[in-house]
Parts: C-alpha cells; sequence; structure tokens
C-alpha cells in the first residue's frame, strides 16, 4: 500500500511539473523595475555567469568564447547575466550584461562553490546545464537550442 501512495505521489509530482524537471532558481536583477527577477524573463534563454571576481581568469575566458555567439544570440533575445560575489564589478565584454541582485544567494541556490560558473536556463525555466568547466561556445548555444522543452516534444511517438 505504501508503495502504491508513492507512487501515486510520484506520478503526480511529475504531471505536475512535467514540462519542468529542474526549476531555475529564482532571483532579482539590478537596474530594471522593483520587482524583476529571472521569472520576468520566462521565455526567454537566460545564460548565467557566475563568479567570485570579473577579474577570474576562466570567468573571462568563457566570456571571450561566448562573444564569439553574441550576434546571433542577440537576435534569439538570449538573456546574459552575471552574478559576481565580491561587489558590483562591471564586466568588460562586448555583451551588455544584468547584473543579479544578491549574488552570493545567487551562488548558493545553483550550487556555486568555486571560482566561476555558468548555468544556461531554458525558455521554459529549467536548469538545462550547470557547470564550473570552461565549454565552448557551440555547447552553450546547443543547449539553449535544445532545451528540455524542445527535447521532450522530441521524444513522443510519431502520430500522438
Amino acid at each position: 500500500m505504501r508503495r502504491l501512495i508513492c507512487a501515486a505521489a510520484l506520478s503526480l509530482c511529475a504531471a505536475l511539473h512535467a514540462d519542468v524537471v529542474r526549476p531555475a532558481p529564482n532571483f532579482d536583477v539590478q537596474g530594471a523595475p522593483k520587482g524583476t527577477s529571472l521569472r520576468t524573463f520566462r521565455g526567454q534563454a537566460v545564460i548565467l555567469l557566475i563568479t567570485r571576481k570579473a577579474r577570474d581568469k576562466q570567468f573571462r575566458e568563457e566570456i571571450y568564447r561566448l562573444q564569439k555567439l553574441y550576434s546571433q544570440f542577440s537576435t534569439e533575445k538570449v538573456l546574459f547575466v552575471a552574478a559576481i560575489e565580491e561587489g558590483p564589478q562591471e564586466v568588460k565584454s562586448d555583451i551588455p550584461f544584468i547584473l543579479a541582485v544578491n549574488p552570493g544567494q545567487v551562488a548558493a541556490d545553483y550550487g556555486f562553490n568555486g571560482h566561476w560558473a555558468i548555468a544556461v536556463i531554458g525558455v521554459d525555466g529549467n536548469v538545462d546545464l550547470v557547470t564550473n568547466r570552461l565549454i565552448t561556445a557551440e555547447r552553450v548555444r546547443d543547449t539553449v537550442y535544445n532545451n528540455f522543452e524542445l527535447q521532450s516534444a522530441a521524444r513522443k511517438p510519431i502520430g500522438s
């Protein structure tokens, strides 16, 4: 009986959140009207870079890699957000970054425990990628374009 109840509860939870498996933790952004947060941008992919310092070598290298795809991402309305733990620092880049409010909390919410990390949040609000390794801009692009929502649709049997 206990197994049946657990299975029913799990299937209900899966049904309620079928489109979002790993919901992105919400956070507010600077320089926007009060109450503007990650949830406000649902429907847009978000690339979140988290770092302790804006001058971190790996953080700068990842920004350099992303600049190659910025023009393509700008037409897709991909939003770039930086969470810099050691004070509000300028991100020197051609990419216009929005800064996260309370970057320490953002870092904790996304499981950050190093010098830097990158997260890709899909248009559906799902965390599609989180890593603290340098990745190619093409991998970021593929993650943005092949978010969980699109992958789920592709898995449905033909004719259903």
